[in-house]
């Protein structure tokens, strides 16, 4: 083990317990389609996260520690898809000049 070592093992950081409450709020307070755009990505983002960690679980990576479990994960994963599609699905207001 030398000075330089990758040997360590990194904790991964938490999913927030408010993640699904807050893209939900977020979204039912889109005003336009970049609001749309703005939550929608930051969704994704997170999604992309959980779905990393539910992979390393799945590989039973030693490199990393997920501070979650499985279930909960999917479990969050599910709620933040079906947030997004409610999000989707709603309409825009239309701007007036």
């Amino acid at each position: 083990m030398g000075l330089f070592s990758n040997d360590k093992v990194k904790r991964l950081k938490d999913i927030p317990n408010d993640l699904v409450t807050y893209i939900t709020i977020e979204g039912e307070a889109v005003k336009d389609k970049n609001d749309k755009l703005l939550i929608t990505s930051y969704a994704q983002g997170k999604l992309k996260t959980i779905d990393w960690y539910i992979q390393l679980i799945d590989a039973r990576s030693e490199k990393y520690i997920v501070p979650h479990s499985r279930d909960y994960l999917v479990d969050v994963r599910n709620q933040i898809r079906a947030a997004v599609n409610r999000i989707m699905a709603r309409p825009v207001p239309e701007r007036k000049n």
